[in-house]
């Protein structure tokens, strides 16, 4: 297959999983509606430098996100479609660039391999689908981290400018954080391969700056990124400086801000996050365990390999160890995971050692699926899952059913190129379906009731506050700030201002810790976790 022939592959294979079903659902509350209103807000106020969050600053991410949904919205309309689509097209740009950076290390069919892999990694194509700053990270720290890697080997210094801007939109897209990591990451990949003796001495280490010229490198990631921040530094008089680099950075790794969570985080998060590749690589852990005692590696995919290594085992480590943990931290080992996958499904291939392969097809494929397909209705049921989204799921299913089917024949063929084609394709084809329907379907449960109670407040023409919460859905569809009520003082202040009627948006968590609403707040709806009050002083 000719590699332009490869890269349109992975193109619409990507523009058909990402882009789908994308105006299917609204805001997902509450980072998808973070960003999304932000944005929005920024926008309305001809503000290109603060970000804010209910029209108050918001000092914990850097600019580029909000610059990338503004210019969404710019183009087209504001609308949560289009709050999506620049990470949806940063989730498409990264499965191109995985496949165009990594080709002439493992060879064409196994940087395809890859770029499927991607695609088909769960969590990488749910974090892709909502507006949030992980899959653009993700994109930005693999070519930084990918191109700086291949100059180590010779490439052309144009990679040295794609890397260090790369790693520039990093920085003015979540701080220095990702910078260091790559910088880390890449040390350690050097150490374990430098030469014995005196041949990897200080020579060899200047050897290597030279190619990689960082200082050079900082320049670039600096004016790439350094005049919003001081721009936004003297706007904000050092207070988004003070917020951002003391309070979120060194306050989240410290435990000190929010979503403190035990070591053992991610690893559930990893083994299904990741599925089915974070269990197909455990099938290769001699190799790798062998690959990390070698100091001199013989070709350019064994020291890919051993590059990807570093940098899934560090990522993991990293965010282990540090206190404040979320599911999407770990986004960025999706790439370097994708590529020892990729790599692996290579290596059965070139091997041709299609018996065990056929055997565990043809046991997936006429038992192991049959039994999904059997549970799947209970599952649903026991879900609330509508009938016509559980039709949706058994469609879905049958169809990546057929792909299995394909590759369990190929497989006793001995067609092994064209079976572990087909699994990858089952596999894309199953996160380019399921994952829409699950969002689709969460959409439905947990934020469209919100959206219902807020018609009922635009058609009463009232005033609505929040209760003990924040919600950025609620800014974002009135499009006008919201009061949050924290004290008693700010709920006296609220009912003694403005035009009646005045409502409050209050959660089923809430309302359990208060046992009992006041008298004087009259029900108007409850859907879902909502619910509305009218208060009547």
């Amino acid at each position: 297959m000719r590699k332009w022939v490869q890269i349109l592959f992975i193109l619409v294979a990507a523009l058909v999983i990402f882009l789908p079903g994308l105006y299917n659902y609204g805001i997902i509350d509450p980072s998808d509606g973070l960003y999304a209103e932000a944005a929005r807000e920024m926008l309305e106020r001809s503000d290109w430098v603060t970000p804010s969050a209910n029209y108050k600053p918001f000092y914990e991410k850097p600019i580029l996100i909000y610059w990338m949904i503004m210019a969404s919205y710019k183009l087209f309309e504001v609308h949560e479609f289009y709050a999506r689509l620049p990470v949806a097209l940063c989730g498409i740009a990264c499965a191109v660039s995985l496949f165009l950076l990594t080709r002439s290390f493992l060879g064409a069919r196994a940087a395809l391999f890859s770029s499927l892999a991607l695609l088909s990694t769960p969590i990488f194509v749910t974090v892709g689908r909502v507006a949030i700053t992980d899959v653009p990270l993700t994109l930005f720290m693999s070519i930084g981290a990918l191109s700086l890697f291949a100059r180590c080997f010779g490439a052309h210094w144009i990679s040295l400018a794609v890397g260090y801007s790369a790693l520039g939109l990093a920085l003015l897209l979540k701080g220095p954080v990702p910078v260091a990591m790559v910088a880390i990451i890449l040390s350690i990949y050097l150490a374990l391969t430098r030469p014995k003796g005196t041949e990897g001495g200080h020579h060899w280490w200047w050897r290597k700056l030279w190619l990689l010229h960082p200082l050079l490198g900082t320049a670039v990631m600096l004016s790439i990124a350094a005049p919003w921040y001081i721009a936004e530094g003297i706007v904000t008089k050092g207070a988004f400086l003070q917020e951002f680099f003391i309070n979120q950075n060194f306050g989240r790794a410290m435990g000190t801000v929010n979503h403190q969570n035990p070591f053992w985080f991610y690893i559930p998060i990893y083994l299904g996050g990741f599925f089915p590749w974070s269990v197909v690589t455990l099938f290769s852990v001699r190799r790798y365990v062998s690959l990390l005692k070698q100091r001199w590696l013989p070709t350019r995919r064994a020291n890919l390999e051993l590059f990807s290594l570093i940098w899934l085992i560090f990522v993991l480590t990293i965010f282990s160890l540090l206190k404040t943990k979320l599911a999407t931290y770990i986004l960025p080992v999706a790439p370097p995971l994708a590529i020892l996958a990729g790599s692996l499904l290579d290596r059965v291939v070139r091997y041709n050692n299609s018996k065990p392969l056929s055997w565990a097809l043809l046991s997936f494929t006429f038992l192991v699926a049959p039994l999904l397909a059997i549970f799947a209705p209970v599952v649903c049921f026991k879900l609330g899952v509508d009938i016509s989204t559980l039709y949706a799921v058994l469609g879905f299913g049958f169809f990546v059913w057929c792909f299995f089917v394909i590759a369990t024949v190929a497989a006793f063929r001995r067609k092994t190129d064209a079976s572990i084609t087909s699994i990858l394709c089952a596999c894309a084809f199953a996160c380019g379906t399921f994952v829409p329907t699950a969002l689709q379907y969460h959409y439905i449960q947990s934020d469209l009731p919100l959206f219902h109670l807020l018609r009922v407040v635009v058609r009463d023409k009232a005033q609505v506050a929040l209760y003990m919460r924040d919600s950025p859905a609620v800014s974002f569809y009135l499009r006008r700030p919201i009061r949050e009520i924290r004290t008693l003082l700010d709920f006296k202040l609220y009912v003694e201002s403005g035009r009646k009627p005045h409502y409050l948006l209050v959660t089923s968590d809430i309302m359990k810790q208060m046992k009992e609403p006041p008298s004087t707040w009259i029900l108007l709806g409850k859907s879902s976790k909502w619910h509305l009050f009218k208060v009547d002083p």
